[in-house]
């Protein structure tokens, strides 16, 4: 009896360790089914709204999300997606063709978007669909100055400086010096700026001597939150002269290949950052001082997204 007694207390125990294993390995399953998307983003105000609005998102559609942004930036966060340190980020296409793979600039694009799609396909990354709207130069010019001469397009500014206008420029060093600065605008454009009407500013201040009434035009990044600030005319690159960049959620192989869901929810986020609704935002955040968290948060609802 004795025995028997025993030899039950002994199964019972053999019985319950099969119980724990069984959890356990399901427990470890269920964490490689399920990983926590880790979102990083560079440091810059548009950065830090993309990766922020990327976060509110998935985590309002209760995906396992961890908030890394403002990382830092490409030399810091490509590393870091490279490793598994974060596993989503948005970059522009144009930054990783020149500075990742070190190629030319390309002025086209989906050719741009596909071919470092295909290149980073190789090293586990996939490029999901870019938002529309370019993080690119622009040359903007004061309402008076636009009112004046009829400007509508850098091809009706190139017009009038044939005809002998005096219309100022400001630009700083490296973008008159280098090839697809001004260089590329006077030769897709078919001309050349007068020297004497050329100021050089340091990097983009050349928007605060146009408030100033300093200067006519100058060049500035399409995502600037004083272009709206200062009232300015933002000149159509009718002749596609200026390098696309292109911003884009990339994420880590096997993100996506846990959550194949995650591309079409991603674009309907995509959908919505147009080169107005980011100027907006990033006018919240540098010039109302609104934070990051709330800028974000309020357009996702203002969207009907969370």
């Amino acid at each position: 009896m004795k025995k028997k007694w025993m030899s039950g207390i002994v199964l019972l125990l053999v019985l319950s360790l099969a119980m724990v294993g069984v959890v356990g390995c399901g427990g470890s399953n269920s964490a490689e089914e399920d990983p926590t998307i880790i979102v990083g983003s560079k440091t810059f105000t548009e950065a830090l709204l993309l990766g922020e609005l990327t976060y509110q998102y998935l985590d309002a559609l209760e995906y396992p999300a961890e908030n890394q942004t403002g990382l830092g930036e490409l030399a810091v966060v490509r590393p870091a997606l490279e490793s598994g340190e974060i596993n989503c980020y948005w970059e522009y296409t144009g930054t990783v063709l020149i500075a990742v793979m070190e190629e030319e600039p390309s002025y086209d694009e989906v050719e741009c978007y596909e071919t470092v799609k295909e290149w980073d396909a190789e090293n586990g990354i996939v490029w999901l669909p870019y938002a529309e709207y370019q993080s690119t130069y622009c040359l903007p010019v004061r309402q008076e100055i636009a009112a004046k001469y009829e400007l509508e397009t850098i091809s009706d500014l190139v017009e009038q400086i044939k005809k002998g206008e005096k219309i100022r420029l400001a630009g700083f060093q490296e973008w008159v010096e280098r090839d697809d600065g001004l260089k590329r605008v006077e030769e897709v454009y078919g001309f050349e700026y007068p020297k004497d009407q050329i100021s050089l500013l340091s990097m983009f201040m050349g928007l605060d001597a146009m408030d100033q009434g300093e200067v006519d035009v100058c060049i500035s990044n399409t995502i600037e939150p004083r272009l709206k600030s200062y009232d300015l005319f933002i000149l159509e690159d009718d002749k596609n002269c200026f390098p696309v960049y292109n911003p884009a959620p990339l994420f880590k192989q096997e993100i996506i290949d846990a959550y194949p869901e995650l591309t079409d929810q991603m674009q309907k986020l995509t959908d919505v950052l147009t080169e107005d609704a980011i100027n907006d935002l990033c006018n919240r955040v540098d010039v109302d001082k609104e934070s990051v968290e709330k800028a974000a948060g309020d357009f996702l609802a203002e969207k009907e997204l969370i």
